[in-house]
């Protein structure tokens, strides 16, 4: 694990990495929040997608993760410098890892995901429920299975599993369990379909929106401003009262600052 600055203050190891379980789990890095009022809501979690690392949601993270909390940027597994098994590359195995260190995580956060991190963090969110995660980003990801995608190539195994298997029902859930959801589309972009970007954009109950952003899938992500801007719009029109947030309280009590796991010393995780 890396830390933004001499300065900073980040979260406890994980309990796991006290264990000699043979357990491998993520690097990550814990940045404290500078943003000034209007950003998120809290603290956040953000994944990156394939052949990226920790670095790449980095900006966005910068951009909106307020003072007093934390963003959590982690290098999924075969990423960075995370272990690399030689299988187990479903959106199931990653948010497993990501299960492994929950316990160091803030007890509220809010879920960023690009590309197949997107489904990863969808997943997560299903499982968490919205007493830990209080709202999801997906960008660029599509839910549909799209076999005709699929490409043999060093990601043969997450590739397949991305695209022959659907995940229309995450949606469904993620209402049901009163998560809002942001899905992101890049406008050059071919992960999300004419007839999904309808059905996405006419769901009913004002839990899910749609919205496009510049860019093909490659390169939308970059677009910090853009995205950050449609994103606190998203915020503001879920969350009350999101500026004024209060300060570090490091007393585990959960206070709705998205803090409730508090501020540990400088610590290297495994």
């Amino acid at each position: 694990m890396s830390v933004a600055g001499p300065e900073d203050r980040i979260l406890p190891a994980p309990a796991l990495s006290g264990h000699d379980s043979g357990v491998e789990l993520l690097d990550y890095d814990a940045v404290p929040g500078l943003s000034p009022a209007g950003g998120a809501p809290g603290s956040m979690l953000l994944l990156h997608g394939f052949g990226g690392d920790k670095s790449q949601l980095r900006p966005l993270g910068d951009a909106l993760c307020p003072a007093g909390c934390v963003a959590v940027h982690p290098s999924l597994r075969s990423h960075g410098d995370s272990h690399q098994p030689d299988w187990g590359y479903s959106v199931l195995d990653f948010s497993a890892d990501l299960h492994r260190i929950a316990d160091i995580l803030p007890d509220e956060v809010h879920l960023v995901g690009y590309s197949y991190g997107g489904l990863v963090a969808a997943v997560s969110a299903v499982t968490w429920g919205a007493s830990r995660v209080r709202s999801l980003v997906v960008i660029d990801q599509s839910f549909d299975a799209h076999p005709a995608l699929h490409v043999a190539d060093e990601w043969a195994e997450g590739s397949l599993l991305r695209w022959t298997y659907d995940f229309g029902h995450l949606p469904d859930l993620l209402e049901r369990l009163g998560i809002p959801v942001l899905v992101l589309a890049g406008t050059d972009s071919g992960n999300l379909l004419a007839g999904e970007r309808e059905r996405l954009s006419g769901r009913s109950g004002g839990m899910l929106r749609l919205e496009t952003i510049r860019g093909s899938h490659a390169d939308c992500y970059r677009n910090t401003e853009e995205i950050a801007s449609v994103m606190r719009e998203f915020y503001r029109d879920h969350f009350a009262g999101i500026s004024g947030l209060p300060g570090l309280s490091g007393n585990g009590s959960g206070n709705g600052n998205g803090m409730g796991n508090g501020i540990g010393e400088k610590e290297k995780s495994a």
